[in-house]
């Protein structure tokens, strides 16, 4: 019998397995999924790295600061929005200071929050680098994804994020699985 996804061959179910296995179908879904993210994400970095010598995830974090109330953001919240942990975050944000793409500031309501603000350098450097970003996205990404299925997958992921995130979503079906 073959083992349940997620936990894969030879580790062993995992400690909530389902009595069956997932059905081939949403197996293969899974896995290439993780390996779609993966390929994207590289393909994606490679290209801005070459072109603007920015990695993904500054281009992202950026992306978040210039998307923010006042283009500052809490390290906090930065921190959920690129998916990292506090800790990880500072690391993050220092990058941003040394290229010259973020400042961080006190906050003057608590002194003991820091915001993350983005400088003209930051937003420059991110409108320089977005026709980059978005045209690999379309090369490698949006080529593949027809609207009604941009519609499913949009629908798919944003169901995944909302139950990751603590977010009430709506009764969903028993699914593939």
């Amino acid at each position: 019998m073959p083992s349940p996804l997620p936990s894969g061959p030879g580790t062993g179910p995992a400690p909530e397995a389902p009595e069956e296995p997932l059905d081939a179908t949403c197996a293969a879904a899974w896995r290439l999924s993780i390996r779609a993210h993966a390929l994207l994400l590289r393909a994606l970095d490679a290209e801005l790295r070459a072109a603007h010598g920015m990695p993904l995830l500054t281009y992202d974090a950026l992306v978040q600061l210039s998307e923010a109330p006042g283009r500052r953001m809490y390290m906090k919240e930065l921190a959920a929005a690129l998916v990292y942990s506090t800790s990880g975050i500072t690391r993050i944000v220092d990058g941003l200071e040394r290229s010259g793409y973020a400042r961080r500031e006190p906050d003057p309501c608590n002194r003991r929050a820091t915001l993350v603000a983005l400088t003209e350098e930051g937003l420059a450097a991110l409108e320089a680098a977005w026709p980059t970003h978005v045209r690999g996205v379309r090369r490698h990404f949006a080529r593949h994804v027809g609207a009604g299925q941009a519609d499913t997958l949009a629908e798919v992921f944003g169901a995944v994020v909302d139950d990751q995130e603590g977010r009430p979503c709506p009764e969903a079906e028993t699914g593939c699985g």
